[in-house]
């Protein structure tokens, strides 16, 4: 069982969702002609290659974990997209398929960046362009109980400081055949459940049903207790940031 297996079920219905506004937008400012191929790579049940099919000519996907693949094609039929799914790691890529657009959301850091980049110039096109993406919730007068709520999950999590995970997509390409070509950032307002920021925990591999486990109980009611004092019949308000990290060869 891989580390995202007991996240599935999680992760693309509790996780922060990228509004239809970003992926428009990242498509004007690319100048997508819609006849793309696109590789979504770590992706998970496929937000961000669903997200942006009506953009390309053809999507894929890649992930290590085969319940988080299953969650993509059944994600994908329900959009009505027809994605091309690849069980595995982007560092064991065949080579003879280009991409013309490489979407990452969150997985840099799962990444060995060495042999990761070898396959990426292999298989991204001489004008492609990789996109580092992420949606965050962001602290604003209208959410205060964030930092209260992040300091709770990350006081049960396997990794409380969460190192792991800070890495920089500016270093993480630097001195690569990959220069940074700007960032695109969208902002959204959402209304979000106590449940629903409790699957978000949940979504997450450090606070995953495996890592809580006996103690997930207890895990999601320190979380509700945390929340409750913020929120209207158990509704929050939210600010997420959706941004596209864009790298690519020098022209």
């Amino acid at each position: 069982m891989g580390r995202f297996a007991s996240t599935v079920r999680f992760y693309a219905r509790y996780r922060e969702p990228y509004p239809p506004t970003f992926f428009q937008t990242v498509a004007e400012r690319l100048a997508l002609r819609g006849d793309e191929a696109l590789l979504d790579v770590g992706c998970g049940p496929g937000p961000l290659a669903i997200g942006f099919a009506p953009f390309v000519g053809s999507c894929a996907g890649l992930d290590p974990e085969p319940a988080m693949i299953e969650a993509a094609r059944a994600a994908a039929e329900a959009a009505g997209v027809r994605l091309t799914s690849h069980p595995g790691r982007i560092e064991d890529f065949p080579s003879g398929q280009i991409f013309d657009i490489v979407t990452l959301g969150r997985a840099l850091h799962w990444l060995d960046r060495d042999a990761a980049l070898e396959t990426l110039e292999r298989i991204v096109s001489q004008r492609g362009r990789v996109l580092v993406c992420g949606a965050t919730s962001v602290q604003t007068p209208a959410a205060p109980w964030l930092k209260p709520y992040q300091e709770t999950c990350n006081s049960w999590a396997d990794d409380p400081e969460r190192k792991r995970y800070r890495i920089e997509p500016k270093d993480w390409f630097a001195g690569s055949r990959f220069g940074d070509l700007g960032t695109i950032s969208v902002t959204h307002g959402q209304h979000v459940r106590i449940t629903d920021l409790i699957g978000r925990a949940l979504s997450k591999s450090n606070t995953s049903p495996s890592v809580a486990g006996k103690r997930q109980e207890g895990f999601e009611a320190a979380i509700r207790a945390v929340l409750e004092p913020f929120s209207q019949d158990g509704v929050l308000e939210e600010e997420i940031v959706s941004r596209a990290a864009i790298f690519g060869r020098p022209t």
